[in-house]
């Protein structure tokens, strides 16, 4: 069934969707964006106790987990909602438009695994599933022993690890020379990603960022720990136990577009603010706020500007949706205008916000301001290294050699080339004669 053929009640108005949304039928719930709306009295609340804290309180922690955006992809056998992807960017959207750290973290908590089935079960039998990692960064040193691996490492930019009860990170595999292991099919170094309880970590508090305060994304280190093998994804980021829509494309890279969205929205709406105020007796600047002709283009073009990227944001996905419905993987060509996609989300957005910012003047710029916190956000949102303007290259390489013989040729090097399988890339897919040596090896020990 195609998912363009069902709807459910959520206005035009509301969600600025240009077409009803187009996720599946909700049954015996809220939608995630209904659940949002309910969350913003809570979030506007916990506004400063977030940025001073630099990281959420446990009640809305407590809160996202049971309205479902903290099980938003876990799968529905395990609990989880397992949603269209647009519900769930709907509501990211709505989110990051109240509090950017928030919706930061409901993009990375969204409840992913790379565990099988029956361990989950087991898992989430004795706690909920929280997760933070970093699988960009190898910065693990992993060693094959007896019954799993030994791993120790330092990982940054670990989001939502405070409230975190499980820990992730991508780590090099070394054999018993202490040598690197390379793949022989690419010639890229055998990563794995391990999964551990995040007691067995220590959490370092580096993170004094410019923006996105609350997310709490410093480090956590683990020295020579145990994590069993079946805690461990030994085809690295790729593989993937769970064969249906949602898992066929990371959807989840979506929501850094929803996100940055969110953020242009709440700035128009505090600029509208601002623009609505009495002005102050002797103030210049406020009386003519609004009412000279740069003030109303800047506004115009912001709001044209997100209005634009967010409506090819959300078709775009809403077509890759139908057709992982069908198949893995999706067109490669459709993933390719995904990626540029969601970067131009980002980039228009943190556009619109600096242009708003600037017609603001200086009422913006006061510490405590909506649209002070809101700018610096977003310039920090913009600034991850999957959505900066460079990653397009990728883009314009496929451009240029798409219709090569022996297909497009794109940098693989690491995992911020276009997401997905790479026409000639099969680790995706790991072959029994690819695994063998972990094979033998286990049988042996």
């Amino acid at each position: 069934m195609s998912t363009t053929d069902v709807t459910v009640d959520v206005s035009s108005e509301d969600s600025l969707a240009p077409y009803p949304a187009p996720y599946p039928e909700v049954h015996g719930r809220p939608t995630l964006l209904e659940e949002a709306r309910k969350l913003e009295p809570m979030l506007l609340e916990a506004e400063e106790v977030i940025e001073e804290e630099r990281r959420i309180p446990d009640e809305i922690t407590d809160a996202l987990y049971e309205n479902g955006m903290y099980r938003a992809f876990l799968p529905r056998e395990l609990g989880g909602l397992e949603v269209h992807p647009l519900e769930w960017m709907d509501a990211m959207e709505e989110i990051s438009r109240v509090n950017g750290s928030v919706g930061w973290l409901c993009m990375l908590h969204v409840g992913q695994t790379f565990l099988k089935p029956d361990v989950m079960k087991r898992l989430l039998e004795q706690d909920r599933w929280i997760t933070a990692s970093n699988i960009g960064r190898a910065a693990g040193k992993a060693v094959r022993v007896p019954g799993g691996y030994r791993i120790s490492g330092r990982w940054s930019f670990t989001s939502g690890s405070p409230e975190a009860n499980w820990l992730s990170g991508r780590s090099v595999l070394y054999d018993e020379n202490d040598e690197p292991v390379t793949n022989d099919r690419d010639g890229l170094p055998w990563f794995i990603v391990g999964m551990w309880p995040a007691k067995d970590a220590t959490l370092i508090d580096t993170w004094h960022g410019h923006g996105l305060r609350g997310t709490g994304s410093g480090d956590f280190e683990v020295k020579d720990i145990f994590v069993p093998r079946e805690m461990v994804n030994e085809a690295g980021i790729w593989k993937r136990p769970y064969d249906r829509a949602l898992y066929r494309y990371w959807f989840n890279i979506m929501g850094h577009g929803a996100h940055a969205l969110g953020l242009g929205k709440a700035a128009i709406e505090e600029y509208l603010e601002l623009v609505s105020r009495s002005a102050r007796r002797g103030s210049y600047r406020q009386a003519k706020m609004g009412k000279e002709q740069l003030h109303q283009v800047s506004l115009g073009k912001a709001a044209t500007m997100i209005d634009a990227a967010r409506t090819h944001l959300w078709n775009l996905t809403a077509q890759a949706y139908d057709e992982a419905v069908e198949q893995w993987p999706i067109p490669y060509d459709l993933r390719v205008r995904l990626h540029a996609a969601v970067v131009n989300a980002v980039q228009v957005s943190r556009q619109a916000v600096d242009l708003i910012f600037q017609q603001a003047g200086s009422p913006a710029v006061f510490r405590g301001n909506r649209l002070e916190r809101i700018h610096r956000d977003m310039l920090t949102a913009a600034s991850h290294a999957l959505m900066v303007e460079a990653s397009l290259d990728r883009v314009g390489q496929y451009l240029m050699s798409k219709d090569h013989p022996d297909g497009p040729e794109i940098e693989i090097g690491g995992i911020g080339y276009i997401p997905g399988p790479h026409p000639q890339h099969e680790r995706e897919q790991p072959s029994e004669e690819w695994l063998q040596q972990f094979q033998k090896k286990g049988a042996a020990e």
